[in-house]
């Protein structure tokens, strides 16, 4: 099988149009567009399967539960918009969700939390709850650990072909670059290195800093191409083969 793997193309700022590339799955790891827009590009750009995973950007001038919603409801039948789920396409096993942190990976969960809420846009840009307010830091923690425990429990059960998770938020600091320093990192990275350990392959986005190695017996990919003018190490045609 061979995927390819995009993220951050932050379409929402100068369109990307993709080179014909021979791929069986496409994944795109989140922040492809505001809202559902990146799920009609999807729709119209490929023909083979898409794995699509919402960023925190989907979410801009949305809600934080509804829009998920919206972007399933726009999707093509070949393009799968999920969020906490697994699919099985050939011998391969996806594991889906957007990762959200649970600001602890910088080892003080208050202060990454108050300079996360200060300084990131998420939390001007997101609505949740059932009167729209703003998003708060518990809102993603909570999310965080729904997406924990999905992922824990799929990856404890058997499967006999590849485990391939997409996130959106990177698993671990070691693959997150060093774009952000202090306490406001932690709404970057989650520390979930014995879940990585368990999947064959791990893609995600929000970093702006792509990577392809190898840590723990787990294959770490993202494919960023970040905002205009920046410069994230971005390949137009990430193609992986999944033997």
């Amino acid at each position: 099988m061979k995927v390819l793997i995009y993220s951050d193309l932050h379409n929402e700022f100068d369109r990307f149009i993709p080179p014909d590339v021979p791929a069986d799955v496409v994944v795109l790891a989140g922040d492809i567009d505001i809202q559902a827009r990146g799920v009609l590009w999807a729709n119209e750009t490929f023909k083979t399967p898409v794995i699509y995973c919402q960023g925190n950007h989907e979410c801009y001038k949305g809600h934080l539960n509804r829009t998920v919603e919206k972007m399933k409801a726009a999707a093509a039948p070949h393009v799968h918009v999920m969020e906490n789920e697994s699919l099985i396409i050939g011998n391969v096993r996806f594991l889906v969700a957007t990762g959200w942190t649970d600001y602890s990976s910088t080892g003080d969960v208050t202060a990454a939390s108050m300079a996360c809420a200060r300084v990131m846009n998420d939390f001007r840009m997101i609505r949740a709850d059932s009167n729209y307010r703003r998003l708060r830091p518990a809102d993603l923690i909570a999310k965080n650990q729904a997406t924990a425990e999905f992922l824990c429990r799929e990856l404890s059960r058997p499967f006999a072909g590849k485990t391939f998770v997409v996130t959106h938020h990177a698993p671990m600091a070691e693959v997150a670059g060093h774009e952000h320093d202090g306490h406001v990192s932690a709404g970057y990275y989650n520390s979930w290195h014995r879940l990585v350990e368990q999947a064959h392959y791990w893609a995600f986005g929000h970093t702006h800093h792509s990577v392809d190695t190898v840590l723990g017996g787990c294959r770490l990919l993202s494919n960023q191409r970040g905002y205009p003018g920046e410069h994230c190490g971005f390949e137009l045609g990430k193609l992986i083969e999944i033997l």
